[in-house]
């Protein structure tokens, strides 16, 4: 091909020139220079030998006479006609084997550029499939992560004794929790999820993930059953309904079933991996520019509030006593116009029927009132008044609970990430508690938790860091204890210390993640002062996981 148009090229600067205009002649002259500099060029490279030159000069020359005599002979046939219009237009002429190698080269170029466009459209429309991916395909949305976890777990040398409230409760005698042998253990975690859009505005989402039944706040597989294998549950069940105004805003979400967490929190009220049974809505408003405080608000603002209702333990058939949790939350989400984000949300959290129940001596037993799980730290008491399990809660729990954050983006790429959280249990009550249980129960209902975290805000890929430090101290009687993070302390409330740690990103998806809480028990359970507490529970917790997502 390159021999071929190098002729042609060649062709054309040998044609002869007296005849063209003075324009044309000027171009053609220009051609045949820079033609025969090539062909000089070519021979000193030794990319063409002057044997292979000289033939193909020879070979050109043919083929421009040859041109020339059928130039003349098309000229003297027009010649012959009528003259033309004075307004025609003189196109210069181009010999045919010229326009057949362009039009050859053209051909070729557009093939692979035609070809590229119909694959891709076909890819797009799925030409020729018809039938064999049906309309669901494109609806779902399957997701899913795992993470590999080494924990370390270590206890103050000067530990006193502890029980096990849920372990009592199940085996029907005081049992005491480990507070002196250190322990090491491997982990894993998988979930897999599934989206289904049902319409526009209607989403189902089903997630599988390791764990069992029995604990709410872990979905943990501990490594080391004899190589047996793993249970995996249900962990999300919901349909979720999202209503959008005229410019395609969330105005209203509603969810239902077993659902992701809904409120603005931290896992010093709600573990991480707790998942809700029940029904939430959320209703939002936009606040536009100039709806604000100033006329010209440079911020985008959005208000919010929450409402929830969740069934703890409705399947005993006690009518009005079944246990209940219901919620509410005001929040505001600012939007600045450097990109940095203010949350804040204002909650209330009302437990119903959580508190136990003295058993009387003639009557209907009040076994219902022990809770299903329980952690530590939350006041206790037999509900028999025999010194032996069952044991139940103290206090009712209404809880409010202030949470904050503010993303400062200033310094991007690396944000600046403050956050707070306070909680307080109002619905304690000494003098009810004394009148119901005839005990005389110090009050101990705050939480509060300081923390920043610096770097990306989720490390997603290859080189993400951050790294991240809390202060916590949550009273016994703060929050409930079944419910809040499974990690600090091991978990439960009566313990204040910190939490440090930071991430990085291996790969796309991949990281690594190192965490360090350390904890001491504040007050203790007056119920343990028997049996030699009163000095602090002291535990470390240091947790190296390998995370992915896909």
């Amino acid at each position: 091909m390159r021999k071929t148009t190098l002729a042609a090229a060649i062709c054309v600067a040998l044609l002869p020139v007296a005849g063209s205009h003075a324009g044309e002649r000027e171009e053609l002259l220009k051609l045949q220079a820079t033609t025969m500099s090539l062909i000089e060029v070519l021979v000193k490279e030794g990319v063409l030998s002057q044997e292979g030159a000289d033939k193909l000069l020879a070979q050109a020359k043919q083929k421009a006479a040859a041109e020339v005599q059928r130039t003349v002979e098309q000229e003297n046939t027009a010649e012959a006609q009528p003259a033309g219009n004075s307004q025609d237009v003189r196109v210069t002429y181009v010999p045919q084997f010229v326009r057949d190698e362009i039009r050859d080269q053209v051909r070729v170029e557009l093939r692979e550029d035609v070809t590229a466009d119909v694959l891709a459209q076909a890819k797009n429309e799925q030409w020729g499939v018809p039938g064999v991916l049906p309309d669901w395909t494109n609806r779902i949305k399957l997701k899913g992560d795992i993470r590999l976890r080494g924990q370390g777990e270590y206890y103050a040398e000067d530990n006193g004794a502890y029980f096990d409230w849920q372990a009592s409760n199940e085996d029907g005698t005081n049992t005491l929790l480990n507070t002196t042998e250190n322990n090491q253990k491997l982990r894993a975690r998988l979930r897999l999820g599934v989206d289904a859009t049902v319409t526009q505005n209607i989403l189902a989402g089903v997630r599988l993930t390791t764990g069992n039944t029995d604990n709410p706040v872990s979905t943990n597989q501990s490594l080391g059953n004899y190589n047996n294998r793993y249970e995996m549950v249900v962990d999300q069940a919901y349909l979720r309904y999202d209503a959008l105004d005229d410019e395609q805003q969330r105005w209203l979400r509603l969810w239902g079933g077993r659902i992701p967490n809904p409120w603005l929190s931290t896992d010093m009220v709600w573990d991480g991996d707790l998942g809700f049974e029940g029904v939430a809505a959320t209703l939002t408003r936009q606040i536009k520019s100039g709806e604000g405080l100033y006329a010209e608000d440079e911020t985008e603002r959005s208000v919010f509030v929450t409402l929830g209702a969740f069934p703890l333990s409705t399947e005993k058939d006690y009518g009005s006593d079944d246990k209940w949790l219901y919620g509410a939350q005001l929040g505001t989400d600012w939007n600045f116009e450097n990109q940095s984000q203010l949350e804040l949300g204002l909650a209330y959290y009302d437990y119903q029927h959580i508190e136990g129940q003295p058993q009387p001596l003639v009557g209907q037993s009040t076994a219902w009132t022990v809770p299903d799980y329980m952690q530590k730290g939350n006041s206790v008491f037999d509900i028999e008044g025999t010194g032996n399990p069952p044991y139940a809660l103290v206090s009712d729990y209404d809880i409010l609970n202030l949470t904050a954050r503010y993303d400062f983006v200033r310094f991007a790429p690396t944000h600046v990430i403050l956050s707070g959280d306070f909680a307080r249990n109002i619905g304690f009550d000494a003098a009810e508690i004394l009148a119901r249980t005839g005990l005389d129960v110090e009050e101990r209902t705050d939480a509060y938790q300081v923390g920043v975290t610096v770097g990306w805000p989720e490390v997603a890929k290859r080189r993400d860091w951050q790294v991240f430090g809390f202060y916590r101290h949550v009273e016994r009687d703060a929050v409930l204890d079944a419910f809040t993070d499974s990690d600090f302390h091991l978990g439960g409330t009566d313990a204040e210390g910190w939490i440090l740690g930071g991430s990085y990103g291996l790969a796309d998806n991949t990281w690594l993640t190192m965490k360090y809480m350390t904890a001491d028990e504040i007050h203790g359970n007056y119920l343990t002062d028997s049996i030699g507490s009163g000095v602090p529970l002291g535990i470390d917790v240091l947790q190296l996981d390998v995370n992915a997502k896909f």
